[in-house]
């Protein structure tokens, strides 16, 4: 058993950071585990956590990969500035002076964005990767604090807002975390929260493996909000039921004493079920895979280019052995930002469509297909489109 301490609180890490209680089960052994992590469910909430509590691992090199070694990329969080900037303009007054803890500022989306909408705001920017913290250095009306946002010593009701975003499932304790949110926001402050959503786990087309060793914890929309609303915060916005792959909170700082979570069966329940049909369908999954590198081997003749070179290409590569060598053209504007090839294909941008002129593009894409799809009938708009759900769709009637 490791002990820690947070803000004068003694914590185990055989004990659940919700309820707790030391009720804490091995329930899942992820795959290419770099960390030796496995997850475990507390039999008395139902929240998921993965043991070893790693607070710092050994900087390694971008790993795009399907499984649980993904990590060191860093370029997500961008694709949810928005939400979280039209969320805080609904709550806060973007033209007064206020003071606002960005927590995880990555590579300074959400920090620039912030600033220009809100002109007398002023910024603590809080990311302890040394790789990235450098888009933040410099910026006006900024101050950085390059640590762990579990090490730093923040002011009791110094801030009006703050902002978390793919944070908090990396932290080693985040009820803890949460509670000395509640504690630097003035009276009223405002939380805006954005996580990993579990519910992605029962997606029937899902190949990849989720529990990756960057994260500690797997909320559902119900035991974040329990460790919300137990931190004494009041949720003014819930979750988009349709978004499958992230919970997004705004909630206001009340008076309230903190509480820990109790029993709830019905989430422990869910959870198991939950790992028992993602355990199953993700490895008949892997194995349809094979058959959706049939179909676009058949389809090389037209020359075929691909847009999305991240985890479901590699799951692609990796189980279905489809060889790259079939391929046109290997698209990803985001990723080629940070590595250069995959599996020995070089990466390309959109702008490389028209040039190529391929017959077919396949879109490698969950949440952003049809906004891909639409890119690539602008480009090329003779092209085909397959998009990735329909694919394994396909390929999985095939091995029915």
């Amino acid at each position: 058993m490791v002990t820690r301490t947070f803000w004068g609180h003694s914590v185990s890490d055989d004990v659940c950071d919700l309820c707790q209680r030391p009720a804490l089960e091995p329930i899942y052994k992820p795959e290419r585990s770099t960390r030796g992590l496995t997850v475990h469910l507390c039999g008395v909430c139902g929240l998921l956590q993965s043991l070893p509590r790693i607070d710092r691992a050994t900087r390694a090199p971008a790993a795009v990969s399907g499984g649980a070694d993904w990590g060191n990329v860093r370029y997500g969080k961008g694709f949810r500035t928005q939400i979280a900037v039209d969320a805080l303009n609904r709550y806060t007054d973007f033209g007064s002076d206020f003071t606002l803890l960005d927590v995880g500022s990555n590579r300074g989306s959400f920090a620039r964005s912030f600033l220009h909408r809100a002109p007398n705001a002023h910024l603590v920017a809080v990311e302890p990767d040394e790789r990235v913290a450098a888009s933040v250095a410099g910026m006006p009306r900024t101050q950085l604090i390059q640590e762990r946002i579990e090490n730093v010593a923040l002011e009791t009701r110094r801030f009006d807002a703050i902002h978390s975003c793919h944070t908090i499932e990396h932290l080693i304790h985040p009820a803890h975390t949460l509670a000395d949110h509640h504690r630097a926001l003035r009276d009223g402050g405002i939380l805006v929260l954005d996580a990993p959503n579990t519910a992605l786990l029962a997606s029937d087309d899902i190949v990849e493996e989720w529990f990756i060793d960057k994260h500690l914890y797997h909320f559902s929309e119900r035991t974040l909000t329990r460790m919300i609303e137990a931190a004494g915060f009041t949720i003014l916005e819930r979750p988009d039921p349709k978004d499958k792959s992230n919970l997004f909170f705004a909630c206001k700082k009340n008076g309230h004493k903190p509480v820990n979570g109790g029993l709830d069966l019905l989430e422990v329940e869910y959870a198991q079920d939950l790992i028992a049909a993602y355990s199953a369908n993700r490895a008949r999954n892997l194995m349809a895979l094979t058959s959706v590198a049939s179909e676009l081997l058949r389809l090389a003749p037209r020359r075929v280019a691909v847009w999305g070179a991240g985890r479901l290409f590699d799951s692609l590569v990796t189980y279905g052995k489809l060889p790259t060598g079939a391929l046109t053209l290997l698209i990803d504007k985001h990723l080629k930002a940070h590595v250069t090839e995959r599996h020995g294909f070089a990466l390309t941008g959109p702008e490389s469509l028209a040039e190529a002129n391929p017959g077919v593009v396949v879109v490698m894409s969950r949440d952003f297909a049809s906004e891909i799809a639409a890119e690539v009938n602008r480009l090329t708009p003779g092209a085909e489109v397959i998009l990735y759900s329909d694919l394994m769709s396909r390929a999985r009637r095939i091995a029915a």
